[in-house]
């Protein structure tokens, strides 16, 4: 199991990737839904945080590889050797549960 904070530079980047690799779909409304609990994945919008960037948590729970490109918006992951982020008021301190 390996969580991420995920930072995009907008709203629309994520939506967009999150289409793009199965995360989310648009549904009858023309609205981004994501798919936020499959047996695979967690997943948790935290949306604009400190007036700037787009935020997601994602528990990845088997392994899934990192989708082409997707490594770019990596701001931190539990696999790594760099600790989470909690002193820094520009990064969500959501944690899971």
């Amino acid at each position: 199991m390996t969580d991420y904070i995920l930072k995009f530079p907008s709203k629309s980047i994520a939506e967009q990737f999150g289409i793009a690799n199965g995360f989310a779909s648009i549904d009858e409304d023309g609205e981004v839904q994501s798919s936020f609990v499959l047996h695979e994945y967690a997943l948790c919008v935290i949306g604009e945080h400190n007036g700037s960037d787009w935020w997601v948590l994602f528990r990845d729970l088997v392994g899934i590889p990192i989708p082409e490109g997707g490594e770019q918006f990596i701001y931190w992951a539990s696999n790594s050797d760099t600790p989470q982020p909690t002193d820094d008021p520009t990064v969500p301190n959501t944690f899971w549960a």
